[in-house]
């Protein structure tokens, strides 16, 4: 007899059909880390257990959730090609420095974690930002808007994935967590209002590039 399919497995299921049918794709791994994310934040911020969590998560939510998701992806740009992207951004050198800095420390937390999958997409990213960069001839940097929210998505799954637990990398020791966090979804806030300003302002800083040593 073939094992009873998980509620993880059976519901990411249904979340990658509910995706397709709005136009976008997600792996199965990539949808049931999607839900187990959701479901452990919901399961914390109600104070519930993971149980009463998963049937909180009704079909109408699953539904609604795949709505929202699919609106978020879709301003990522799925399968643009960003080097080719319209540029809209300015973006300062210094900003360009914090971002890539940013994107260094979540690929540390990849390689410790052995998440080739994680490190793969953190390069490309990371490749993409440098060749825009290189690309550029003043203070400001024109980068495309997707490009700085799919980095913003990485390093805030790498600081999730701090917070609930993963691998430090090498040099930081357990009293380090929250800070090391922390530091990573500042970035993540900082680069998501970048991504987001539309004045054509050159927006300040979101922290200090050189924090104390951790």
């Amino acid at each position: 007899m073939s094992p009873r399919p998980t509620w993880l497995a059976t519901r990411s299921a249904e979340l990658r059909a509910a995706l397709l049918d709005l136009g976008l794709t997600l792996t199965d791994t990539e949808a049931r880390k999607i839900l187990d994310d959701k479901l452990t934040e919901y399961a914390r911020l109600m104070r519930v257990t993971r149980q009463t969590a998963q049937r909180d998560f009704t079909d109408e939510r699953l539904i609604s959730f795949a709505q929202s998701l699919a609106l978020s992806l879709s301003d990522e740009a799925p399968g643009a090609d960003l080097i080719e992207f319209e540029r809209t951004i300015s973006m300062p050198v210094a900003a360009i420095g914090l971002t890539t800095a940013a994107l260094a420390e979540a690929l540390k937390v990849a390689h410790i974690n052995l998440d080739d999958k994680e490190a793969v997409a953190g390069l490309s990213l990371l490749s993409s930002l440098g060749m825009i960069t290189a690309d550029a001839s003043a203070f400001l940097v024109p980068v495309p808007r997707p490009l700085l929210l799919r980095i913003a998505r990485y390093l805030d799954g790498a600081a999730t994935s701090i917070t609930h637990g993963a691998n430090l990398p090498d040099g930081l020791d357990e009293t380090n967590r929250g800070y090391f966090a922390d530091i990573l979804a500042e970035d993540t806030d900082g680069i998501r209002a970048l991504a987001n300003t539309d004045d054509g302002d050159a927006p300040a800083l979101w922290r200090t590039p050189n924090p104390p040593a951790l």
